[in-house]
This record gives C-alpha cells, sequence and structure tokens, in this order.
C-alpha cells in the first residue's frame, strides 16, 4: 500500500501493513492546479488499494471495481529539474499493483515478477 497522508499511513498500520521505505515527496495541494492528484482507490472484494494520478488508471481502477477513497497528495505531469518518475508497475500473477519512485523498489518489483506500466507522474525523492 502507498501512503501519501497520516491518516493513511494509520490505515495501513492497522491492516497490519508494515513499512517498506519512503519513496518520495508528494506536494501537499495542487499549486493552482498545475498539478495531478495521486488518487488512492479501495476495492473491497478483493482487499486492495490502487494508486494512480493518470485518466487511464483512474479508468482502470473504476472500471475493475475500486472505489474512490480520496487524494494522497499531487504529483507534476511533466519531469521538471531534481524530480524522479513515479512508476506504476503490475503482476498479473499477484493481481495486483505496486507503486514506486526508487531505483530500489523498480528493482523489487521485477524481481517480484511485476511488469512496468507507466509513469503516472514525476515527485521529490526522498534524501
Amino acid at each position: 500500500m502507498t501512503t501519501g497522508t497520516p491518516d493513511q499511513e494509520a490505515s495501513a498500520r492497522s491492516a497490519n501493513y508494515r513499512p517498506l521505505r519512503i519513496e518520495a515527496w508528494l506536494w501537499p495541494n495542487d499549486a493552482g492546479n498545475t498539478l495531478s492528484g495521486l488518487y488512492l482507490f479501495w476495492d473491497p472484494v478483493r482487499q486492495d488499494n490502487f494508486s494512480t494520478a493518470t485518466r487511464q488508471g483512474i479508468e482502470s481502477a473504476v472500471s475493475a471495481g475500486y472505489e474512490y477513497i480520496g487524494v494522497q497528495g499531487y504529483v507534476r505531469g511533466r519531469w521538471e529539474p531534481h524530480t524522479v518518475p513515479l512508476r506504476q508497475y503490475w503482476s498479473a500473477e499477484r493481481g495486483d499493483n505496486f507503486l514506486t519512485a526508487t531505483t530500489e523498489g523498480s528493482r523489487d518489483a521485477r524481481a517480484a515478477g511485476y511488469t512496468f506500466v507507466r509513469v503516472e507522474g514525476y515527485v521529490y525523492p526522498y534524501p
């Protein structure tokens, strides 16, 4: 589960998720509508979260039966200096998505059999 707010972190802890790493910094607001929201969706049947910042991702979430929960933060729609891509991966075997902004996360996703889907946006890397 990718979290972007203290409430989402508390929700993850209550669902027995354990912290893995801080991936990146999101913007807390839309900066005058120049940023894209990173939207959180939930599927109560699968008991699964999905985060996306693209229209394609939103359409996929809704068509798969996910319910909109809220905005986790905001991402840039294009690369700017000092930003890194926020990458979406998918595992057909697990029926699961994985979102990462780190080299380690991309490596872990590929090692676990996830395939790259798209860049959701651009974020500032965590120091």
